[in-house]
């Protein structure tokens, strides 16, 4: 199917950022504890529309294309500050799919009225995707175009968060980002054999904190644009990731992998 032209306009984007920072601010707390993950997801929504803005430019899309790749990464976690206000939780299996949630909630808001109903599709079809592992079936590129692009953007800075996190987690720890999984010894050897085996890790595998820092690692299989390669590497996320998990001769071996498959996607 060929591409379709949209025609958003800038003054649509302004409104939906507008709209943003009003509905987030419902979520504000006076509880510490949830006032610092409403402003973390607030703070990674921005962070990812910027990832998606360099993304759309390095690909020479159209401006309407980069309007809509902005509104999609504006929207994608919209989910996640009623869930964790409702769930005090961000994992999705003891709560809701933020993804789903996140359509309808836009949809319930209405926000999107102001366009017509093929960008509509292509904002909500995205955003339900961008964090499922594998993404629906259809014959509209630019669904599958605007659903890459939220994926690899999403991804880039979830590395910076759980990244930062590791700083931070002696002085100011944030459990909220560990999902509840143990920080034990030991990891996952099925997670070991997909980064071998170039795949991209089920959650399921994921028993511990480790676990989750691994299977971070094979985000780098499902990431489609030279530009997410780049920012990759130059945001030095191999090595910062490793610093995470155990010192051990297999780990040794498994970034020395990694280098090499981030050094062939960027040849």
């Amino acid at each position: 199917m060929d591409m379709i032209n949209v025609y958003m306009e800038k003054s649509d984007l302004m409104f939906f950022r507008k709209w943003f920072r009003e509905y987030v601010r419902k979520y504000y707390s006076d509880d510490a504890f949830v006032m610092q993950n409403i402003r973390l997801k607030e703070e990674h929504s921005w962070r990812v529309c910027s990832n998606s803005i360099q993304i759309a430019r390095s690909e020479s899309l159209s401006l309407n294309d980069c309007y809509l790749a902005e509104t999609i990464a504006i929207f994608h976690d919209i989910g996640r500050f009623e869930q964790f206000s409702k769930y005090v939780t961000f994992k999705d299996s003891e709560s809701e799919d933020h993804a789903s949630l996140s359509v309808k909630i836009l949809k319930t808001e209405d926000v999107l009225s102001c366009l017509d109903s093929i960008e509509q599709d292509i904002i909500l079809f995205a955003v339900g995707n961008h964090n499922k592992y594998k993404i629906s079936d259809t014959d509209h590129e630019s669904c599958i175009l605007h659903s890459i692009i939220i994926r690899d953007a999403d991804k880039l800075d979830i590395f910076k968060v759980l990244l930062d996190e590791f700083v931070l987690r002696e002085s100011d720890p944030n459990p909220a980002l560990y999902m509840g999984y143990p920080d034990t010894p030991g990891y996952s050897h099925s997670i070991i054999e997909d980064i071998f085996n170039n795949k991209l890790s089920s959650i399921d595998n994921v028993k511990n904190q480790n676990d989750l820092n691994l299977i971070r690692l094979t985000w780098l299989y499902d990431l489609n644009f030279s530009e997410s390669f780049h920012l990759f590497k130059k945001r030095n996320y191999i090595r910062k990731i490793m610093t995470t998990l155990p010192s051990n001769s297999e780990m040794d071996l498994l970034q020395s992998y990694i280098e090499k498959y981030l050094d062939s996607r960027l040849a």
